[in-house]
């Protein structure tokens, strides 16, 4: 066999063996809450705009052919092919392209996600493809174009919050299609993804019951504020009349917002309100009040969230935080048997002995990730610098609003920020290489 010819077999027989071993390790795939409710909508429940109309779809598919392992078996097979195929483009020997789809796939964030069916392991896969894509010739086919626009719709269409994570890329991509300079292609870049958004906003709308979902996050980031300034600013409509500042202090925890609603005594109403509604227009104008009165206690609010989504988590908090096992079940949802062999046993050992430590922390990768910017900003006149500008920045917009938004601190929100760190600086590291074999 030819070196040529082993380097071009190479990432995929790493990608193969990674598929291989998850699925004896993992199928049919953990199942968590949301995954759950999810598969539960799918099977003909009533359907919410609570989680992204694109995941709705994909359960539908997937119980139409089999059930959760055949989503759980299409999930990984898209994650570790995108990973061959951006391998499989660099610069590099069989060693090479196979170590990088091994380091990436079986880094511990990347990996942990991929335990389960999740929508922040879809729209991982779906951007890697996106990447994979990009790595191109520099004359891209209309036809290219349009799949990679349309993976970016589907990103949208997974993720409620995606966009940040799908500007950057579309801008790669609308700049490689037409070969236009930077500079003018921001413009079209921004209403393609004002029309993208449009799309999946109206998607959105065939759910059989819309609900408004920041209430949630911002009953939490009441709880807080009211615990720290000792006074309750949650409004009255939104719990039952004996609340007090005790009975929500052994109700809220730091980490997450969903104890908030199911351990008070005196109760706390569920949060996905009507939208518009009486209550809801309440929560909001109680959220904003204390935002401008307590601006302290509402920052040392998320402060605290973004250190625990950030960084190690504390021993006493649920592993669910950074990984899913098992079944949860839901409703009239069939019983699924979870996988129960020794590789997976070995790997939730492992996990079990190392989930609170830096070893799952995400901020290392968002440190690689600034420094990788740095190095593909100086090369940034290679044409495979550019795409690791695009995926680093699309990974890093993706976690800016998060210390704001975000409703818990699950180490699943930031997948796609530490995939693309490690993407990214990959492409950033041999961009000259790739120069000189072109």
């Amino acid at each position: 066999m030819t070196r040529a010819r082993a380097a071009a077999i190479a990432p995929w027989a790493a990608a193969a063996t990674l598929t291989a071993l998850w699925l004896a390790a993992f199928w049919p795939g953990a199942l968590g809450f949301d995954a759950a409710y999810q598969w539960w909508q799918a099977r003909g429940g009533e359907t919410t705009n609570i989680h992204g109309i694109g995941m709705t779809w994909a359960w539908r598919a997937a119980d139409a052919a089999g059930g959760p392992g055949t989503l759980f078996a299409a999930e990984i097979a898209l994650w570790f092919v995108a990973l061959a195929a951006i391998a499989g483009a660099l610069p590099l020997g069989a060693i090479g392209r196979a170590a990088c789809v091994l380091g990436i796939g079986l880094a511990p964030v990347c990996a942990v996600l991929f335990f389960g069916v999740l929508s922040d392991a879809w729209l991982v896969a779906v951007l890697a493809l996106v990447v994979a894509l990009s790595l191109t010739p520099a004359r891209w086919s209309r036809r290219r174009t349009c799949g990679v626009i349309l993976l970016l719709l589907i990103a949208l269409l997974l993720r409620k919050n995606a966009l940040p994570a799908v500007v950057p890329l579309l801008v790669l991509a609308l700049q490689r299609a037409s070969a236009w300079p930077w500079r003018r292609v921001w413009l079209p870049a921004a209403a393609a993804s004002a029309v993208l958004f449009a799309l999946a906003t109206l998607a959105d709308r065939t759910v059989d019951r819309r609900v408004a979902v920041w209430p949630a996050t911002a009953l939490w980031d009441l709880a807080a504020i009211s615990l720290d300034e000792h006074t309750l600013l949650l409004p009255p409509a939104s719990h039952g009349a004996g609340l007090d500042l005790d009975d929500l202090a052994q109700a809220f925890t730091p980490y997450a917002n969903t104890p908030l609603f199911a351990r008070t005594r005196a109760g706390v109403v569920q949060p996905f309100l009507e939208p518009g509604g009486t209550l809801d227009r309440a929560v909001g104008a109680a959220w904003r009040d204390a935002i401008l009165q307590h601006p302290q206690a509402y920052l040392a609010h998320r402060w605290r969230v973004s250190a625990a989504l950030f960084g190690s988590k504390a021993p006493e908090w649920p592993h669910e935080l950074v990984y899913i096992d098992g079944v949860v079940p839901y409703a009239d949802n069939p019983p699924l048997a979870a996988n129960r062999s020794a590789l997976h046993g070995a790997a939730i050992a492992f996990c079990q002995a190392a989930w609170a430590g830096a070893l799952f922390a995400a901020w290392p990768y968002v440190v690689l990730a600034l420094f990788a910017l740095g190095v593909a900003w100086r090369r940034r006149t290679l044409p495979q610098a550019q795409t690791a500008l695009a995926v680093l920045a699309s990974g890093l917009c993706y976690a800016a609003p998060l210390p704001l938004i975000a409703p818990s601190a699950e180490l699943r929100y930031l997948g796609w920020t530490c995939a693309a760190a490690l993407i990214g600086a990959l492409l950033a590291a041999t961009s000259r290489l790739a120069e000189k074999m072109h």
